[in-house]
Parts: structure tokens; C-alpha cells; sequence
């Protein structure tokens, strides 16, 4: 074999059986988020105080939402207190968003199990985020306040869901609460939106593993305390009363966005 011919036969096997060099200072390549067919971008009404978020199998319209609250729901997170830096405007400026999925993706989101569903629809978020707010974050974890949930002295006077309910939830409006067959996870998520938590973040730590039923009454403390006329205690006593249950003020790692740049959407 002439040596040119040696060479040759050497180049296509190391060719075949080595990847080619790759630079280890070259960034690596993000995969590119699902997104919306189209979007549009509108100026909240300054006098509205609602908020919204309507979902159909094509459509999402969301009213009334600063970016931080945008951030919030396109990554998954329970507080504001977790949407950390940007500009001012961020948790001020609001505003309403309808967005159409094209049809293949709705084909594809078919067929997904509901949980990889609201992942897909939350990276569609995100990638809208990043086109229109030009919004750049990076997420780590954060030791914050917490409020954790766990079992009060004496133990819960909660009873399992004994029928292994596939109707699970619950709903709530002016301090009574009613749960069908529901997780302390599921509960401890819930009571992070109450007022009476302060915005933190409430966790999990009752070591409960059961779905339960159970009503919860209380006196909503609209920011002056319980008024003391109120028929029901406020929510931390009612937890204890009413469920065993407490919430203890600890602190906790959770999951954080921080912006790291974002600027205001040109409006449709």
C-alpha cells in the first residue's frame, strides 16, 4: 500500500470512530423553546384590579399581569418573592396577553400527559418572554423565609380521602375552604397564595403522605388583624383548631428567577 494511500484509509477510520474537536470555552447550544403561532401584547387598564387567566386547547388570554407575575407562571414559581432584580417597572406596568398555539402543537400537547402539557404551555411563556420583553434571567436556589407546614402538638385531626378520589382540589372564597381528596403538598401550595402568609412561600413538612377531606373556616385578616366581632379565628389558629396543623416562620431553599435584563414590549 503506497503511503498516500495509507494516509487516506487512517483519516476515514479515526474520522469514523472520533468525534470532531469541540472547543470547552464554546457555550453550549440551548434547545429552542416551543412557541406561540402569534401573540398580542395590549396595555392593562390602570383602574383594573382583577386578574386572569383563561385557557383553551389553542388559546391562552392572560389580563392584568406586571412581567414579574408573567415570570411567576411561565417558570413555575408560587411568590413574587422568587422573581428577583429587573427594572421598576416589572411588578408596576401590567398587561394583557392573547396567544394562539398553532395546530400542530395542539396535536402534539394531545397526546401528553397533563403535567408535560402545563410544562410545554410554561416554556411557550417563557419563549414569548424572551421575544417581546426581550427578558434574560438565570435561575439558581435561594435560602429565604419560609413558612413551613407541619403536624401541631398532639398530631392533625385530618382523616385520608377514603375512596382514592380521582376529583381532587379545592376551592376557597372569604376564609372557607373545602378539600376533596387533597395533598399537604397540593394544601401547603394553596395557603402561599393566602394574604395571611406574606408572600412567602410555604412548604411541606408535615411528612403526611395521604390525600385528605376537610373544610377550613377563618377570619380573613384584610391587613388590620381579625376584627374581634369575627365568628371564625384567624388562619393561623383556625389550622391548629380546625386541622392540627401549623404554620411555623423557618427558612427554606427555594427555587429563584433573577432578571438580568428585560425591556417594555412594543404594544399591539
Amino acid at each position: 500500500m503506497t503511503i498516500g494511500r495509507w494516509l487516506c484509509v487512517c483519516f476515514l477510520v479515526s474520522g469514523s470512530l472520533y468525534e470532531p474537536y469541540v472547543d470547552a470555552q464554546q457555550a453550549p447550544i440551548e434547545p429552542k423553546l416551543p412557541a406561540f403561532e402569534v401573540a398580542a401584547i395590549k396595555l392593562s387598564r390602570p383602574d383594573d384590579n382583577d386578574h386572569g387567566w383563561h385557557g383553551t386547547r389553542d388559546r391562552i388570554t392572560i389580563e392584568n399581569y406586571t412581567l414579574k407575575r408573567l415570570i411567576r407562571a411561565a417558570y413555575g414559581l408560587k411568590s413574587d418573592t422568587q422573581v428577583i432584580g429587573g427594572p421598576d417597572w416589572t411588578d408596576k406596568q401590567a398587561f394583557d396577553i392573547s396567544a394562539k398555539i398553532e395546530d400542530a402543537e395542539v396535536q402534539k400537547m394531545s397526546s401528553m400527559a397533563t403535567l408535560d402539557r402545563q410544562r410545554e404551555r410554561n416554556e411557550m411563556l417563557q419563549a414569548l418572554l424572551a421575544d417581546r420583553f426581550q427578558l434574560k434571567v438565570r435561575q439558581e436556589e435561594r435560602v429565604m423565609p419560609v413558612y413551613a407546614l407541619v403536624q401541631a402538638k398532639g398530631g392533625t385531626k385530618l382523616r385520608p380521602n377514603p375512596t382514592a378520589s380521582k376529583s381532587n382540589g379545592s376551592s376557597s372564597d372569604n376564609g372557607h375552604m373545602t378539600a376533596t381528596a387533597l395533598s399537604m403538598d397540593s394544601f401547603a401550595d394553596t395557603l402561599t397564595y393566602f394574604s395571611e402568609t406574606g408572600d412567602r412561600v410555604v412548604l411541606n413538612r408535615t411528612g403526611l403522605a395521604c390525600e385528605y377531606d376537610f373544610k377550613l373556616n377563618w377570619a380573613e385578616d384584610q391587613g388590620s388583624g381579625v376584627p374581634p366581632d369575627a365568628e371564625f379565628p384567624g388562619l393561623f389558629t383556625a389550622l391548629e383548631e380546625q386541622l392540627g396543623l401549623k404554620l411555623e416562620s423557618q427558612k427554606g431553599s427555594v427555587p429563584v428567577v433573577i432578571i438580568e435584563s428585560a425591556a417594555k414590549p412594543v404594544i399591539d
